[in-house]
């Protein structure tokens, strides 16, 4: 009666084999087999998805997932606030990923109550923004592209690191970031942005702000006499209306930079471009 058993697995193979890894909250991930069916519960997530060459896969996600283009095809399922549950039943997931920060935690849980599979992804820093990725590619069984794209982030995103010298931060331009464009709400350095700003030898105004993000006053913002005044604003979109604001301040004409919130705000492979373009930003003449 084994043969037959061992038959199987020899057929199958690692087909049959279950896929295990811990998410970045440090729960236990387990599928059965290979996953033929995701939703992704955010717009970096999907972002992920299709660069390890699993997009095809989705088949549910969330508003603003809009790149790469094919991802505007994607049925939506929900956005950062709410979640349609019974619409992510009816596409019958394989495996589900969310972010911890996407605030859709209640109807996660459900889901996994359900017994849904579900890998929570929340990078603490830039570093484990690779890390991360590598478990999503396992899932996903595309491990050894995972660990390729993991190799390539580490080593551009050191290339990008500039160098402390003595570690005397008054050297370094202050930098305040505007993360809103309707309100001034900005980020701690504890934020990947906030990260993202000393990686680049910038000095962020509001390094030791609580929460994370949060709104500032505009008179804070003048008392901090930054250097840089960097806001997000889409390329494809009207100009921030912060520039003309702040440019009604004579110390603050000429320092006024805008970033595609689209590369620096989602912590997906395409965020290197994002810190990148944010360290020439900071380097260059204020």
């Amino acid at each position: 009666m084994r043969y037959p058993v061992i038959l199987m697995l020899f057929i199958c193979g690692p087909l049959c084999a279950k896929i295990h890894v811990k998410d970045d909250r440090g729960n236990d991930v387990v599928l059965e087999a290979r996953a033929s069916r995701i939703v992704s519960l955010a717009p970096h997530l999907t972002e992920v998805l299709f660069t390890l060459g699993v997009g095809e896969k989705i088949v549910g996600t969330v508003k603003y997932s809009d790149y790469p283009s094919q991802a505007k095809q994607i049925p939506r399922l929900g956005d950062a606030f709410s979640l349609n549950i019974e619409a992510v039943l009816e596409m019958q997931p394989d495996i589900i990923f969310a972010w911890h920060t996407g605030g859709v935690n209640k109807a996660v849980q459900r889901l996994k109550a359900l017994g849904i599979p579900v890998y929570v992804n929340e990078s603490a820093t830039l570093d484990s923004i690779a890390d991360g990725l590598v478990r999503i590619a396992t899932l996903v069984s595309t491990r050894e592209q995972g660990l390729l794209h993991k190799r390539r982030f580490l080593q551009r995103l050191n290339r990008l690191k500039v160098d402390d010298g003595d570690g005397d931060d008054g050297e370094r331009p202050r930098v305040f970031f505007q993360i809103s464009d309707q309100d001034l709400y900005t980020v701690n350095d504890s934020h990947l942005i906030g990260q993202a700003i000393h990686h680049c030898g910038g000095r962020n105004l509001f390094a030791n702000l609580s929460p994370g993000v949060a709104l500032v006053s505009k008179e804070a913002v003048l008392a901090g006499q930054p250097d840089l005044i960097i806001l997000t604003s889409s390329p494809s979109g009207p100009d921030s209306p912060w520039v003309d604001r702040w440019n009604v301040y004579d110390s603050f004409k000429g320092k006024i930079r805008i970033l595609d919130p689209g590369l620096i705000s989602r912590p997906s492979f395409r965020m290197l471009a994002g810190i990148e373009e944010l360290c020439r930003l900071i380097a260059g003449p204020v």
